[in-house]
Protein backbone atom coordinates (compact mmCIF):
# COMPACT_ATOMS: atom_id res chain seq x y z
CA UNK A 1 0.00 0.00 0.00
CA UNK A 2 1.27 3.44 -0.90
CA UNK A 3 1.88 5.48 2.23
CA UNK A 4 0.03 8.48 0.79
CA UNK A 5 -3.19 6.67 -0.10
CA UNK A 6 -5.51 4.27 1.67
CA UNK A 7 -7.44 1.90 -0.50
CA UNK A 8 -11.10 2.34 -1.28
CA UNK A 9 -12.15 -0.64 -3.30
CA UNK A 10 -9.98 -0.30 -6.40
CA UNK A 11 -9.60 3.48 -6.12
CA UNK A 12 -7.32 5.36 -3.71
CA UNK A 13 -8.93 7.31 -0.89
CA UNK A 14 -6.97 10.57 -0.54
CA UNK A 15 -5.04 10.37 2.69
CA UNK A 16 -4.36 13.35 4.90
CA UNK A 17 -3.42 13.52 8.56
CA UNK A 18 -7.16 13.27 9.27
CA UNK A 19 -7.83 10.24 7.04
CA UNK A 20 -5.14 7.70 7.89
CA UNK A 21 -7.35 4.60 8.20
CA UNK A 22 -5.95 3.24 11.46
CA UNK A 23 -6.18 6.69 13.09
CA UNK A 24 -9.75 7.23 11.88
CA UNK A 25 -10.75 3.78 13.19
CA UNK A 26 -9.19 4.58 16.57
CA UNK A 27 -11.25 7.80 16.74
CA UNK A 28 -14.46 5.83 16.07
CA UNK A 29 -13.45 3.26 18.70
CA UNK A 30 -12.96 6.05 21.28
CA UNK A 31 -16.39 7.54 20.46
CA UNK A 32 -18.13 4.15 20.70
CA UNK A 33 -16.35 3.26 23.95
CA UNK A 34 -17.32 6.63 25.45
CA UNK A 35 -20.97 5.99 24.50
CA UNK A 36 -20.87 2.37 25.73
CA UNK A 37 -21.68 1.10 22.23
CA UNK A 38 -18.53 -0.82 21.26
CA UNK A 39 -19.40 -4.19 19.63
CA UNK A 40 -23.11 -3.31 19.43
CA UNK A 41 -25.45 -2.57 16.54
CA UNK A 42 -27.03 0.84 17.08
CA UNK A 43 -29.90 2.24 14.98
CA UNK A 44 -29.92 5.98 14.40
CA UNK A 45 -31.81 8.61 12.44
CA UNK A 46 -29.58 11.16 10.71
CA UNK A 47 -30.69 13.68 8.07
CA UNK A 48 -34.11 11.97 7.93
CA UNK A 49 -32.51 8.61 7.04
CA UNK A 50 -32.26 5.46 9.14
CA UNK A 51 -28.90 3.76 9.66
CA UNK A 52 -27.43 0.88 11.61
CA UNK A 53 -23.94 1.64 12.90
CA UNK A 54 -21.40 -0.64 14.53
CA UNK A 55 -17.82 -0.39 15.73
CA UNK A 56 -15.46 -3.10 16.93
CA UNK A 57 -11.72 -3.09 17.48
CA UNK A 58 -11.39 -4.18 13.85
CA UNK A 59 -13.89 -2.06 11.92
CA UNK A 60 -16.51 0.67 11.90
CA UNK A 61 -19.44 0.54 9.50
CA UNK A 62 -22.61 2.39 8.64
CA UNK A 63 -25.45 0.48 6.97
CA UNK A 64 -28.28 2.50 5.40
CA UNK A 65 -31.65 0.97 6.22
CA UNK A 66 -33.97 0.84 3.21
CA UNK A 67 -37.39 2.15 4.27
CA UNK A 68 -38.93 0.37 1.28
CA UNK A 69 -37.83 -3.23 1.78
CA UNK A 70 -38.28 -5.15 -1.43
CA UNK A 71 -37.33 -2.22 -3.63
CA UNK A 72 -33.78 -2.18 -5.01
CA UNK A 73 -31.09 -1.03 -4.42
CA UNK A 74 -30.24 -2.73 -1.20
CA UNK A 75 -32.61 -5.19 0.35
CA UNK A 76 -33.09 -4.41 3.23
CA UNK A 77 -30.26 -1.88 3.03
CA UNK A 78 -26.67 -1.30 1.98
CA UNK A 79 -23.30 -0.26 3.44
CA UNK A 80 -22.43 3.42 3.07
CA UNK A 81 -19.22 3.65 5.11
CA UNK A 82 -16.62 1.10 6.23
CA UNK A 83 -13.38 1.84 8.07
CA UNK A 84 -10.75 -0.80 8.79
CA UNK A 85 -7.11 -0.51 9.86
CA UNK A 86 -5.94 -0.39 6.25
CA UNK A 87 -8.82 1.13 4.29
CA UNK A 88 -11.67 3.58 4.22
CA UNK A 89 -14.65 2.96 1.96
CA UNK A 90 -17.61 5.24 1.70
CA UNK A 91 -20.63 5.43 -0.55
CA UNK A 92 -18.99 7.82 -3.00
CA UNK A 93 -16.43 5.11 -3.84
CA UNK A 94 -18.85 2.15 -3.67
CA UNK A 95 -21.51 3.36 -6.10
CA UNK A 96 -21.40 4.44 -9.72
CA UNK A 97 -23.50 7.58 -9.28
CA UNK A 98 -23.13 10.70 -7.14
CA UNK A 99 -23.67 9.88 -3.49
CA UNK A 100 -25.71 11.97 -1.07
CA UNK A 101 -24.50 9.94 1.91
CA UNK A 102 -22.19 11.48 4.53
CA UNK A 103 -18.48 10.76 4.10
CA UNK A 104 -16.27 9.20 6.76
CA UNK A 105 -15.31 12.45 8.51
CA UNK A 106 -18.97 13.55 8.39
CA UNK A 107 -19.86 10.36 10.30
CA UNK A 108 -17.16 11.01 12.87
CA UNK A 109 -18.45 14.56 13.40
CA UNK A 110 -22.08 13.35 13.52
CA UNK A 111 -21.34 10.81 16.25
CA UNK A 112 -18.99 13.07 18.20
CA UNK A 113 -21.44 16.00 18.14
CA UNK A 114 -24.53 13.81 18.77
CA UNK A 115 -26.10 15.00 15.50
CA UNK A 116 -28.52 12.04 15.34
CA UNK A 117 -31.45 10.42 17.12
CA UNK A 118 -31.45 6.90 18.51
CA UNK A 119 -34.27 4.75 17.09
Amino acid sequence: MNSSNATAGNAPYPQTAETIPVDVLQQFIRVFKRKGWLNQNVRILHRSNKYMINCTDLEFYVYRINDHCGISPGIPGWPVCIVKNDKILDDSEMCAFASTEPRVLDWLRCLTDNDFELI
